[in-house]
């Protein structure tokens, strides 16, 4: 609350007879103006980046018009280098707005990095990367509904959340020791298994700066040091040799203990998670769907699997305030879960998933379609905390 001219007169004046009182009152007034004074320079601050990325964004539609396939290229990989430099602030102050611009900047990224991307598909997601930023840059942050049913419905997804992580610990172990051992067949058998816990929290795993690059990067996603993961995935299918990668398997041992410690003092909110769920939905429909997560061992059908069940972790966490609310909306949240479980069972061989080269295009069309239709949906949760 700001002071008046007249208040701050009469507190002086009361000051001569009152100083301890005052001196209470006087500090609280500083701390409310530093206050206001700290959001006020975090929303410039979030204006700022947003209008750095419109400027980037707009280059690259002016480039596209006068057909500068170039241009086009380096403002694309402009804005998505932009994009990673703030997303972890954003993700944090505005979760569903973060979840929305990165549905339209992933794909956006992707398709101009291609040697002849679709200008008309370029153009469709500038236009709604646009509206998007729009958005983002007029947001404001919102006191959170904390009620009971929330309250429960966090405290049940974190426990979830870190029983994954826990798993995920003892899993990669059984991955890494047989690296070490160099025992290959071992290792493809327990990367499979690994990921499955990994891709299940990524949501949260990414909230973590540059843990999870360490962790899940793929080659030339990172300008130091390649490692994790898919570095020994690319040992294992494609290099035919796992006997110097002990460097790397103690590195992902370390990097996975370093989650698990992070992740055991992370303080969630429900909006936070409903929008994890989102994001990790996107990303599964727009690009783990090409095939690009696991491209030396194409076992992105485990990928795109765990996703949804760390998706539908987050759906059965809020179910009880979402029937309170809409149970329509739950019923059909319930109906589409369904759908895309069925669907990826049809593509299992003896209980496995089968490799991802073995689908058709119309098979990867038909779960990227279903993905999407499942993060809408996922996306009108957001009115449980209106």
């Amino acid at each position: 609350m700001k002071l008046s001219k007249s208040i701050i007169h009469t507190a002086l004046t009361l000051s001569l007879i009152t100083v301890p009182v005052i001196s209470g009152c006087s500090n609280d007034a500083a701390s409310s103006g530093e206050h206001k004074k700290a959001s006020s320079s975090k929303k410039n601050e979030l204006k700022s980046q947003v209008k750095e990325m419109q400027t980037s964004l707009h280059n690259l539609q002016d480039s596209l018009k006068d057909k500068n396939e170039n241009q086009v290229k380096e403002y694309g990989k402009r804005l998505n280098k932009q994009w990673l430099s703030y997303e972890n602030s954003i993700r944090e102050k505005y979760p569903l707005l973060y979840t929305d611009t990165e549905k339209y900047l992933l794909p956006l990224y992707a398709e101009v990095t291609k040697d002849n991307y679709s200008s008309g598909k370029v153009q469709q997601l500038s236009v709604d990367l646009d509206r998007s930023l729009t958005n983002l840059e007029k947001a404001k942050e919102t006191t959170q509904k904390t009620t009971e049913v929330l309250d429960t419905a966090v405290k049940k997804y974190k426990a979830y959340v870190d029983e994954q992580t826990e798993e995920l610990v003892k899993s990669t172990a059984v991955f890494t020791d047989a690296v070490k051992a160099n025992d290959t067949q071992k290792a493809k058998e327990a990367y499979a298994e690994a990921r499955v816990y990994y891709e299940r929290i990524e949501p949260i795993a990414e909230s973590f700066g540059d843990l999870d690059p360490k962790i899940d990067a793929r080659e030339n996603d990172v300008e130091g040091e390649w490692t994790g993961f898919h570095r020994i995935e690319k040992a294992l299918w494609k290099d035919g040799s796992i006997k110097n990668m002990k460097k790397y398997a103690d590195q992902l041992d370390q990097d996975v203990a370093e989650l698990q410690k992070k992740i055991q003092d992370v303080k969630l909110n429900p909006t936070q998670i409903v929008a994890g769920s989102m994001e990790l939905l996107n990303e599964a429909a727009i690009s783990k769907v090409t095939g690009e997560e696991e491209r030396y061992s194409h076992i992105d059908l485990v990928d795109l699997a765990s996703n949804v069940e760390g998706s539908q972790a987050v759906y059965h966490a809020v179910l009880p305030v979402l029937n309170e609310k809409n149970k329509d909306l739950a019923q059909d949240l319930d109906t589409e879960f369904n759908k895309i479980t069925a669907l990826l069972e049809e593509h299992k061989k003896s209980g496995a998933y089968l490799n991802y080269m073995k689908l058709t295009k119309p098979q990867v069309r038909e779960l990227s379609q279903q993905l999407n239709t499942l993060s809408e949906s996922m996306a009108q949760t957001a009115e449980i905390f209106q």
